[in-house]
C-alpha cells in the first residue's frame, strides 16, 4: 500500500545524520526507495537514469572488464551494471562518506551482487596512491548538489586518465545548477590536452551534464 500510495506522493521512510552530507534520507518515490538530501536524489531516482544514460552513451558492453565508481550513494550504479546491462564486471566503489556505506549495505542490500569491493576513502587520496587500472571512470562526487573543487582541479583529473587502461573511459557527472561554465570548460580542456576524445550530454534529465571523455 505504501509503495502504490507514494506514487502519488513521495514520503519518508528513515533519516540519517551524517557528518559529510548531512541530513539523508530514505524515501519511496514512484513506488521505489530511493536515497535524497534535502535539494538531490543520490541513489534509486533521476541519479540512476542520469548515470544509465551515459553508460548507454559509451556503448557499454562485455568488454568492461573493471570498474572505478567514486561517489557510492545508495549503489544504483551497481544494480544498473548488473541487472540492467547484464554485467559482471568488477566494480571497485569508492566513498568518504561511512554512513553512506552503511545505508547502501543495509538499506539497499548492494552486497548481494559479486565481484565488488567497497572502499571508504577520500577519491582524492585513493586516485593517488592507487596502483590499479581501469576499462572505465565513472565520477560522481557531491556534497549536496555540490561538487568539491579539489574534484574538478587539474591535478585530480590527470590523476583520472593516468589509471585508465587502453581505449579506457571516464564518465563524469555534474549538476548544471551548481557547476560554472567556467568549471566544466577547464574539466574538458584538461581531458583533450591529455588527448581523450570529449563529448557532454547536457540537460540530462533537465538537471546533468555528463562529461564523456575516451582515450584514443
Amino acid at each position: 500500500m505504501k509503495k502504490l500510495f507514494s506514487h502519488i506522493l513521495p514520503f519518508s521512510l528513515k533519516k540519517y545524520n551524517s557528518k559529510i552530507n548531512g541530513l539523508l534520507e530514505i524515501n519511496y518515490n514512484a513506488g521505489k526507495k530511493v536515497l535524497d538530501t534535502n535539494n538531490s536524489n543520490y541513489s534509486y531516482g533521476s541519479l540512476q537514469t542520469i548515470l544509465h544514460k551515459g553508460l548507454e552513451e559509451i556503448k557499454f558492453n562485455d568488454d568492461t572488464k573493471n570498474i572505478l565508481v567514486l561517489g557510492l550513494g545508495g549503489g544504483s550504479i551497481i544494480e544498473t551494471i548488473r541487472d540492467h546491462f547484464k554485467s559482471k564486471a568488477f566494480i571497485e566503489l569508492v566513498d568518504i562518506d561511512d554512513t553512506i556505506i552503511t545505508i547502501a549495505k543495509e538499506e539497499f542490500e548492494i552486497e548481494r551482487f559479486n565481484n565488488i569491493n567497497i572502499i571508504c576513502d577520500d577519491a582524492a587520496d585513493y586516485i593517488k596512491k592507487c596502483s590499479k587500472t581501469f576499462d572505465l571512470i565513472i565520477v560522481d562526487i557531491f556534497i549536496g548538489a555540490t561538487i568539491p573543487e579539489i574534484f574538478t582541479e587539474t591535478k585530480f583529473l590527470i590523476n583520472l586518465v593516468n589509471h585508465l587502461n587502453p581505449s579506457g573511459k571516464i564518465i563524469y557527472n555534474t549538476m548544471r545548477q551548481t557547476m560554472p561554465a567556467e568549471t566544466l570548460n577547464g574539466i574538458k580542456k584538461t581531458f583533450y590536452e591529455k588527448d581523450l576524445k570529449i563529448k557532454v550530454l547536457e540537460k540530462v534529465e533537465g538537471s546533468n551534464d555528463l562529461v564523456i571523455a575516451e582515450l584514443t
